[in-house]
């Protein structure tokens, strides 16, 4: 039986084992620096996610706003025209004026009263 034999190690052969450990230390340093940007990554899509939400919301509020807003004018507009018109047929115009009224004024809870 033959034995095998064994070379001495030579510049080389020792290189490639050089590379690999220093390979290996490489991947071990900057493993956590790949988790910090990841970390970095997900903080900016969090502060993306964060601005869109306070853009959609003041977007939604700032409509909501509006739109009572213009329901009031329009709402105040249609009830002028129909007291112009109400005088002109020769309704009583408080009695225009109660019907667009949604909650309890005085006025007309006195007009609804002397009505009877």
């Amino acid at each position: 039986m033959d034995q095998p034999t064994t070379t001495p190690l030579t510049s080389n052969q020792d290189g490639p084992r050089w590379k690999k450990l220093y390979k290996s230390v490489i991947t071990y340093f900057t493993v956590p620096k790949e988790t910090e940007l990841t970390e970095i990554r997900s903080l900016s899509n969090m502060e993306k996610n964060s601005l869109t939400t306070t853009v959609c919301g003041t977007i939604i509020i700032s409509s909501i706003i509006i739109g009572a807003i213009m329901y009031n004018i329009n709402d105040r507009n249609n009830m002028a025209k129909n007291i112009e018109t109400a005088i002109q047929k020769g309704i009583d115009p408080i009695s225009v004026k109660c019907a667009y009224e949604t909650d309890a004024k005085p006025v007309c809870m006195a007009y609804a009263l002397g009505k009877k």
